[in-house]
């Protein structure tokens, strides 16, 4: 049986739905298509619910390189039809209901466009349609309908060319005449990894980004807009990417490494209100590397130690978390709970932690695609979605590796086939006026405790400054150093302080 689960305020609803169940491996084109009620039904079904919306069931279809899609380059329209209906169905199979699908992925399209020219992982020559001037992304959108599956659009937005070390492709030349690149080569900064990038510093490029969001979303019925995790370039051998003479003449003294953050925000919040000025309802979001930054004892981090995005992209997810430029974010949470530089269960409370009160969803992005490396991988990701469908912000997932998942490498398609048997529906949260209570002793032998707690899930909390990563009945569980004596633990509970105390004697 297929049940409807109601997660997130006080009014529980169950709704069944017919299914069959089985154990056994079955090949995704045979796998039994999952019942779903069209979106627009969820919130006339979820009665007394507030704000109901469906678990984000979500997979990654990148077009760069032809990972996913195409499979090569030069394919009539029949067989570019057959390969996204393809997609579609085994996507439908598993229960996926969003397809994150990469409509420019080096500053070329997959979609109609008169800002970008078309795509060479469709044609093989950039600028040049696909036979029939066949339209990737109109034709995937209609096929996704179909099956009730949204559609969101990926979009890289500041790579201009797909190159590497090895392999460089740095030339402007390479790029279609009317590339907007070739006109404005002071636009493009050319980087040690074999790639070139628009600079983010110049204004006329960030409005350029935002007017091809502006058109895709006028253009074709799309359910969102999604950046990956790609802005000032990942860092290659210490190299310095060069955009001193745009930071000369638009830095206005900042720091550098402000001024590219700042950089990025604007970019960021000028594609957010493009996206909605074209279309209110289409959604924007960003999937940024993992970790914000390294927790240091005072900059609010994530208890891990890898690489920062704040310090080496210059994203500041937390800039537009709090500034409200996005509607959703899509943390790369690539690793497992075992990876000590980056814990899974550390980040993902990291996140709803920081999340927590926003009004911003948490769809968080798992690594599928680590099944053909991982050891011993099966149930990795069964135990990072139930860890994180307790968490308060957390309103789905989306997995990177469709190539895995096709050919259910190590039984990860079985594996994702049941975690979406149930359907869920996430609602956000009527107050319960509930104080804040905490199972805190009087007095401690320990200098070091872990204190469980239980709040208001509608009403935000911050111990120290930061928000508490909570479950989504409000309960949480902090650990603390006391001082010798008597120890004030100090909460700030929706805007007020509540004041616990506990004594701690050697």
């Amino acid at each position: 049986m297929k049940k409807r689960k109601i997660i997130g305020c006080i009014i529980l609803l169950a709704i069944m739905f017919l299914s069959s169940c089985s154990g056994d491996v079955i090949p995704l084109a045979d796998r039994e298509v999952p019942s779903r009620l069209p979106y627009e039904e969820i919130a006339k079904n979820a009665i007394g619910l507030l704000n109901p919306d469906s678990e984000m069931r979500g997979i990654w279809i990148a077009s760069v390189g032809n990972i996913n899609f195409p499979s090569k380059q030069g394919l009539g329209k029949k067989a570019l039809a057959a390969e996204l209906d393809e997609i579609v169905e085994n996507c439908a199979s598993l229960g996926i209901n969003t397809i994150f699908f990469q409509v420019r992925p080096a500053s070329d399209a997959l979609y109609s466009s008169s800002l970008f020219p078309a795509s060479e992982y469709v044609s093989g020559k950039q600028g040049r349609m696909p036979e029939g001037d066949f339209d990737c992304l109109e034709y995937l959108i209609n096929a996704a309908k179909r099956e009730k599956i949204r559609v969101h659009a990926w979009v890289n937005p500041l790579r201009v060319t797909y190159g590497s070390q090895k392999y460089p492709k740095t030339d402007l030349s390479l790029l279609a005449k009317d590339h907007i690149a070739r006109k404005n080569p002071h636009w493009v900064v050319e980087y040690a990894d074999g790639k070139l990038y628009f600079d983010a510093g110049i204004p006329a490029v960030r409005e350029y980004i935002a007017e091809g969001v502006r058109e895709i979303v006028s253009n074709y019925d799309v359910d969102g807009i999604i950046f990956d995790d790609y802005f000032y370039p990942y860092p290659v051998d210490n190299a310095e990417f060069d955009d001193g003479a745009s930071y000369l003449e638009y830095g206005g003294g900042a720091e550098k490494e402000d001024w590219r953050r700042e950089n990025i925000n604007a970019l960021v919040k000028g594609c957010y209100e493009a996206t909605k000025a074209a279309d209110p309802s289409c959604l924007f979001g960003i999937s940024p590397f993992g970790i914000w930054q390294n927790d240091d004892g005072k900059n609010g981090g994530s208890a891990s130690r890898g690489l920062e995005a704040y310090e080496s992209l210059y994203c500041d997810a937390l800039a537009w978390i709090e500034g409200k430029y996005i509607d959703y974010i899509s943390p790369q949470l690539y690793w497992r709970f075992e990876t000590a530089a980056a814990p899974y269960g550390e980040l993902a409370s990291w996140w709803n932690a920081v999340l927590d009160g926003s009004g911003i969803k948490l769809y968080i992005s798992h690594a599928s695609y680590m099944y053909e490396s991982w050891e011993s991988p099966y149930g990795e990701l069964t135990h990072q979605v139930d860890f994180s469908r307790d968490l308060i912000t957390y309103k789905g997932s989306i997995f990177y590796g469709y190539e895995a998942i096709a050919k259910n490498a190590e039984n990860v398609a079985d594996e994702i086939s049941k975690l979406f048997e149930d359907e869920i529906i996430y609602s956000d949260y009527y107050s319960t006026a509930e104080p804040l209570l905490l199972d805190l002793p009087q007095i401690s032998a320990s200098k070091m405790i872990k204190v469980s707690g239980k709040s208001d899930p509608a009403v935000t909390l911050s111990y120290e400054g930061k928000r508490i990563s909570r479950e989504r009945d409000g309960s949480f569980t902090i650990e603390l150093t006391l001082k010798t004596g008597e120890n004030s633990i100090i909460f700030d509970y929706g805007g007020k302080k509540t004041v616990f105390t506990t004594e701690y004697s050697e």
